[in-house]
Formats: structure tokens, C-alpha cells, sequence
């Protein structure tokens, strides 16, 4: 039966005295286990493996969905987050009950797959991801005599606003959540994995390793997922491999600039390449590896990139005909629907292509359970897509070829994308048209994600046009499956088709493997993110302030009051605020240079903006000429140190 008031009561006491040996552990070791209990409940005979891998990205959606509820009630505290953590756990409760006649069944066939070697592909998969996702987040964030280390340019940039965000939730008290960088705005940004790295702080984690925490949970998990929903809708474990690679791996022709460094420089390339080749503006390079583009940096695509396609395994499992008839069979589409309606804050784009691809397959399928998917997917996902959707201004551009013709290159589509992608696209569509092993039957359903390629060539979703990679993500992800079942066909064909297989691959993938290779490389790609005087005066600010305070610094992406601090600014990194679609972000910017600066309207502008606190740091001085003799006349000075100053003005 299910825990009751007594189980839940029991939990949090045990969670709770696992705070003292590590919260974080408890928190991430809940997530799988929260999320295979709840795939009982979707009625499908799933592998073990699969229950582990879904389970964990559902589980940590399920748990970081529960604390958003909970803090918005009463606050993002220890307590709020052990209280989640029972909640989450008596949840699965129910799933673990209905599902414990299949457990020992379950094991027991895996136990026999295992001996007979089944599933090496995974393993193989595994042996080559896991090793890489733990070396980068190894060196993602390490604090040094110089300050905050980022390892890679994906942490320098982009977690900055992942750190920006977690911080506000952890330290800042941003309950309904709006940008802490804009203030007014609402948060329209797929926020719930930074949430759920918020949640981790309370129970003893530093902020920093909060992130390296949750990107590990779901960066370990992506590559099985990929793979299991992959041999779910192919049938077939080398197309399913084959696939994965195809994602992880891809890029275009750059790799010919390696064979012109090694031309030039000898073997000593290898030591330290010297460049990115899946990424060059200067030769219309835009392709930039998917794990380098999204799966590193934008944390929220960890999220999506999972759900997505476990989601439409689910969807494409509970479709068969062997699959139970009767009362029984609304319970899958049911499941898939309450999954895909957490799925917004996780990853809009996600969620956007699940609902479109389940309505073009209720339209070929015809069956009255899709009811029971799509209320639950409308029903919860409408709201959070209302919420981020009404977050900003951005709107839709004609821009053909997408980025073909742009930054005074004249590319055109064809050349473009073969030398983004090398023979890619054309690979996906023979993979479509003559489908690999397993893929016949799955062709027709996926037959609209050409629609994915398709809309961004001729439009722009976002004010940042290299933003519609977003869409191309999802029509890489799923036409991938084409490409491997290609390639599957090719491997198993005489010599001249293994040599034409191998030439593809290399094609497809040699400057994808080239750049995660010199990711690793901390000598060229690591870099001072915080200055050691930035590090303590965030953390003074965090001990010292009240967590609403408004703070008006330099609106760089690197500052440390908003990154480390978690509290609000006036205004934060412009380049930010302008792909979000805020239209206010210009005139803050000035605004806030101009009380920098000390500019004669500046008690009118610190009145209008709230002004608590401002710092003169490094960046204020040395990028926006600030003023600290202004702030010396105007302001009590409250630190002092290491060449920051923070006045508070009331």
C-alpha cells in the first residue's frame, strides 16, 4: 500500500538525518527512485534499464516540481525541501506498490539479457559518455587563489545566468519567480533544473556545486535515454547506438581545418588543438556540436532532450498492437500526458515538439485514448507555456536559409549546411526513404519532424537568430534515428558499403570529436570567471543583506553579486536580456551607467529602480567609469576590500 501520514512522517526523518552525511546525496539518490516507482504506474512491461534511465529524468522533473509548489507557498528552506522529498517519495510509493509482482520478474530478465551480453551497445555508450561527463564537470567550477575557475567557455558564459537564477532561489527568496536581472519581469526562462539545483543549497551545497550536481544526475542519465528511446521507436540496437553517436558527435566539414594545423604545426596539434572546428563565424561555421551548443551550457536541455524522446518511446510502446487492450490501455497515454505537462519549465522547446508530433499521431492512429494524453499535457503544460510566452517580446522574422546568407556571407542553403553538417541532411533523408532495420514502420509517424528543419530555415523564432538551433536540436534528435538506421544498413552491407558507412561517419563526426576532445584540454579552454575579491564580496553580500535587496552593479554576465550572491540588479547582462525578448533592457542599461557614473539624475533613477545597495567593483570602474566619489557623498559605505565597495543607500 502506499506510505500514508506515517510513511511520509518516517521519510523525512530519515531524510533528515541524511542531511548530516549529505543532503545532496539523499536528494539526487531520490530521484531515481522516485521516478522508476512512478513508471509502474504507466502500465508498460519496461526494462529495468529503462525504469533506472526515465526514472531518473522524471523523477528529478517530479521532485523539482514539488519544491516549486512548495516554495512558492512558504519559501525555499530545508524543510520545504525534505518535505518535497516525502511528498515525491510517497507519490512513487504508489507506483512501487502496483509494480511489485513485475520486480522480481524484471530483474530476473534482465539478469539473463545481461549474461548473454544483450546489451553491450549501451554499455559501450556508457563506457565513452561517462568518463567525459564526469571529467567536465570535474573542472566546471574550482576555486583557486585567482578566484572562481570556469572549466570550459560553455560555464564561463552560459551558467553564469544558471548560477544568476539557482542563486535568486536559493538566496534571493524569487517566489513567483521573475528575472533577477530585470525585476518586474517574470522568469521566462525553462527555470526547474536550476530549482532543483536551488533546492540542493539548503542541504549543505555550495551553489557552484549545485549546478555540477544536477547537470551530473541528468548528463549521466541522457546518453541511456537516448539509447533506450531510441531502440524503442527503431527496434534495432545499432540503429539506436549508431543514433546516439550521430547526436553527440555531429558536425560538418571544419575537421578540415584540423588536417590544415596538423599541415602546419605537426603532431604537436594533438598536445593542444588550437580551435573549435564545428564552430568558426569567420567561415559561416554556426553547426557548433550539440554537446558543446546545448547539452553543456544550457542546463534546461538536459531536461528536454530526455523527455522528449522518452516520452514519445512511451507514447510509440503503448501504440503497438501486442500492447494491453481494454481499461488498461489509457493508462500509458495517461502517464506520457503528465509527464509531458511538467515538461514546459523543464524545456519548452521539449514540450512544443512532444504535443505536435502526439497530434499528428492521434490523427494517423485514430484511438480514443489520446484523450487521456492530452488533457493531462493541456491541462498542466498551458499554464507554465502562458507564464514564459507573456515573459517577453520576441517575435517572428522571415530570414531564409537561416543564417546562410547573414554576417555578409553568401553560403546559400546547399553549401551551407554541408559544410555546417557534412553529409548530414542528405544522410536523413536517404535513412528516411530507404529506412534501416526496424524503421519502416516508425517512418510515417516521424515523417513531420522535417518540419523542425524546414520552419527555421525560412523563419526566426527569437530575436537571436543562432537561437533557432533550438527547433534544428529536436530535428537532429529524432532524424538521427534515419542516420543510424543509414548507417546500420551500410555497416552490414560488403566492403565498398562499410568503406562508403565509415566515410559518412567520419564525415559526420570527426570535428564533433575533435572539439569535445580539446574540451577537456583545461589549458585553452578554462578561464577566471569571478576574481578572488568578487568571490568574498558575494559572499559577504550573502551573509549581510536582506535576500530582496536591489543592487545596481555593471550589468555584465560575470558579476558576482547576482552570479554568486543570488540577488537582484537593476539591470544584468545585456546579451541576455535582448534573446529573452525584453524590451526594457536598453534603457536600464543606461540608466544604470548613468548612476554609476553619478550623473545628475541619479537620485530620480536609484527612487525609480529601488536601489538598496550598490557596488563599485573592477568591472564598474574599469567598463562603466563609475564613480566612487559620488557614492562616498551619497551612500554609507558597508565594505570595503580587495577593490570592491558596496554603499547602502537606505
Amino acid at each position: 500500500m502506499p506510505l500514508g501520514l506515517g510513511g511520509l512522517i518516517a521519510v523525512a526523518g530519515v531524510a533528515a538525518l541524511a542531511v548530516s552525511a549529505g543532503g545532496a546525496a539523499a536528494v539526487l539518490v531520490a530521484c531515481p527512485v522516485v521516478g522508476a516507482g512512478l513508471t509502474y504506474l504507466s502500465g508498460l512491461p519496461l526494462r529495468v534499464e529503462e525504469r533506472l534511465a526515465y526514472g531518473t529524468v522524471i523523477g528529478a522533473a517530479t521532485v523539482a516540481t514539488i519544491d516549486l509548489l512548495l516554495a512558492l507557498a512558504a519559501g525555499l528552506g530545508a524543510a520545504t525541501v525534505l518535505a518535497g522529498l516525502g511528498l515525491a517519495l510517497t507519490l512513487s510509493g504508489v507506483g512501487w506498490w502496483r509494480g511489485r509482482p513485475l520486480l522480481g520478474e524484471e530483474l530476473a530478465e534482465a539478469a539473463g539479457r545481461w549474461r548473454r551480453g544483450e546489451p553491450w551497445p549501451l554499455w559501450l555508450l556508457l563506457l565513452a559518455a561517462w568518463p567525459f561527463t564526469l571529467l567536465v564537470l570535474a573542472g566546471a567550477y574550482r576555486f583557486t587563489g585567482q578566484g572562481l575557475i570556469a572549466g570550459n567557455p560553455g560555464v564561463y558564459a552560459d551558467w553564469a545566468a544558471h548560477l544568476t537564477f539557482a542563486g535568486s532561489f536559493a538566496y534571493g527568496r524569487n517566489f513567483p519567480p521573475q528575472f533577477p536581472i530585470d525585476p518586474g519581469h517574470r522568469l521566462a526562462y525553462p527555470f526547474l533544473i536550476d530549482l532543483l539545483a536551488a533546492a540542493l543549497v539548503p542541504l549543505g551545497t555550495s551553489l557552484t556545486s549545485s549546478l555540477i550536481l544536477t547537470s551530473g544526475l541528468l548528463g549521466l542519465a541522457l546518453p541511456a535515454v537516448l539509447y533506450l528511446a531510441g531502440l524503442r521507436l527503431a527496434g534495432s540496437r545499432a540503429v539506436a547506438a549508431l543514433a546516439v553517436l550521430v547526436v553527440t558527435l555531429s558536425g560538418g566539414l571544419g575537421f578540415v581545418l584540423f588536417f590544415q594545423d596538423l599541415a602546419r604545426s605537426g603532431p604537436a596539434v594533438f598536445q593542444h588543438l588550437p580551435r573549435l572546428y564545428t564552430q568558426e563565424p569567420a567561415l559561416n561555421l554556426q553547426w557548433l556540436n550539440p554537446v558543446l551548443a546545448w547539452m553543456i551550457p544550457q542546463r534546461s536541455t538536459l531536461f528536454g532532450f530526455s523527455l522528449a524522446p522518452l516520452v514519445m518511446a512511451v507514447l510509440w510502446t503503448a501504440l503497438r498492437p501486442e500492447r494491453v487492450r481494454g481499461a488498461g490501455s489509457w493508462r500509458p497515454f495517461v502517464f506520457a500526458g503528465v509527464v509531458t505537462g511538467l515538461t514546459p519549465l523543464c524545456h519548452l522547446h521539449a514540450y512544443g515538439t512532444i504535443v505536435a508530433l502526439s497530434a499528428f499521431w492521434a490523427a494517423l492512429s485514430r484511438r480514443r485514448e489520446w484523450v487521456a494524453f492530452f488533457v493531462p499535457a493541456l491541462a498542466l503544460g498551458l499554464g507554465p507555456v502562458l507564464w514564459m510566452l507573456g515573459g517577453g517580446a520576441a517575435g517572428i522574422r522571415v530570414q531564409l536559409w537561416w543564417m546562410a546568407n547573414s554576417g555578409g556571407h553568401h553560403d546559400g542553403p546547399i553549401w551551407f549546411w554541408l559544410k555546417n553538417t557534412g553529409p548530414l541532411v542528405p544522410a536523413m533523408a536517404v535513412g528516411w526513404l530507404w529506412p534501416g532495420p526496424g524503421l519502416g514502420t516508425i517512418r510515417r509517424y516521424l515523417a513531420p519532424i522535417w518540419l523542425w528543419f524546414l520552419a527555421p530555415n525560412l523563419f526566426v523564432f527569437q530575436p537571436w537568430d543562432w537561437d533557432n538551433t533550438k527547433f534544428f536540436a529536436y530535428w537532429l534528435l529524432f532524424g538521427s534515428l534515419f542516420v543510424g538506421g543509414l548507417l546500420a544498413r551500410l555497416f552490414q552491407g560488403g566492403v565498398w558499403a562499410q568503406a562508403l558507412a565509415a566515410l559518412l561517419s567520419v564525415a559526420m563526426m570527426l570535428a564533433g570529436g575533435l572539439d569535445l576532445a580539446r574540451t577537456l584540454d583545461r589549458s585553452v579552454s578554462s578561464s577566471v570567471f569571478t576574481d578572488a575579491g568578487g568571490v568574498r564580496a558575494a559572499a559577504w553580500v550573502r551573509a549581510h543583506t536582506p535576500a530582496r535587496a536591489i543592487f545596481l552593479v555593471a550589468p555584465d554576465h560575470n558579476q558576482p553579486i547576482p552570479t554568486l550572491a543570488g540577488r537582484r540588479v537593476v539591470v544584468g547582462y545585456g546579451g541576455w536580456l535582448w534573446t529573452y525578448g525584453l524590451d526594457d533592457w536598453w534603457r536600464r542599461t543606461t540608466d544604470a551607467e548613468e548612476m554609476l557614473r553619478g550623473a545628475p539624475a541619479t537620485p530620480q533613477l536609484a527612487r525609480r529602480y529601488g536601489v538598496d545597495y550598490v557596488v563599485i567593483g573592477p568591472e564598474e570602474l574599469q567598463q562603466f567609469g563609475a564613480s566612487p566619489g559620488y557614492w562616498d557623498r551619497h551612500a554609507k559605505q558597508v565594505y570595503d576590500r580587495d577593490g570592491y565597495r558596496i554603499y547602502r543607500l537606505r
